[in-house]
């Protein structure tokens, strides 16, 4: 077997544990393998920052990334959006919206980007790094042209449902967060972002109800208390 053939099958083993299994562990030590073995292989690391994103191990995914980055200059879509993502979970919340720019603008039909920039802006208000106002309502209108996009990506609705809970509009933010459960049932955010609203607005048996049904069930990314 080729040293090609085995690092395309190690990155592959390394996907199934990450988004299959959501063995998290397994599948960055087969994806660590993979850049041992192609040191100058820009899409391996590429993956193990996704790997390392989806185990909440941030720091690391940024060393990554800009590994990925030096290696191939002419990087598409993914990689500065995973790069904003890796910034946002690190509090570097203008870093991660100005990937997030950079991403939307190699693909403007990319919702990710348009979910993690608006998330991010919402974060930095909250931590006081934009108190503006002005940052909620820019942030609601990036989700919105997301949706208009498409409608039925529910990381969309759950992100606006956050930012109309911080905009204190609370039926608002209920609606877009029963949408992004409706959409996505099974999803421990959704229904954990529910709970939250609901807790906010004072319903406290549903809030429960809805926290119960988030602890059953498994969150696609480990938990450290961030969406996306």
């Amino acid at each position: 077997m080729s040293k090609v053939t085995v690092v395309s099958s190690g990155k592959m083993l390394g996907y199934v544990y990450l988004f299959q299994g959501r063995q998290f562990e397994q599948g960055i030590a087969e994806l660590q393998q993979s850049v041992r073995l192609a040191p100058n292989n820009a899409e391996v690391y590429f993956a193990l920052a996704e790997g390392l994103n989806l185990a909440g191990r941030p720091a690391e995914a940024l060393e990554s990334i800009h590994k990925a980055m030096r290696l191939n200059p002419h990087y598409p879509v993914g990689y500065p959006m995973n790069l904003g993502w890796a910034y946002q979970k690190t509090g570097q919340y203008a870093e991660a919206i100005a990937a997030e720019k950079d991403a939307m603008s190699r693909n403007p039909n990319f919702l990710p980007a348009y979910t993690i920039l608006a998330f991010s802006s919402r974060l930095q208000w909250l931590s006081q790094q934009s108190p503006a106002a002005q940052t909620l309502e820019e942030a609601v209108a990036v989700v919105q042209r997301a949706l208009a996009i498409n409608d039925s990506y529910r990381v969309s609705h759950l992100v606006l449902g956050y930012l109309h809970l911080s905009q204190q509009q609370y039926e608002r933010a209920l609606a877009e967060m029963e949408r992004a459960v409706a959409l996505a049932p099974t999803m421990a955010e959704s229904n954990a972002a529910l709970a939250e609203g609901l807790s906010d607005m004072g319903r406290t048996e549903e809030a429960l109800e809805a926290a119960a049904q988030a602890l059953r069930l498994k969150p696609e990314v480990a938990d450290d208390g961030q969406v996306p």
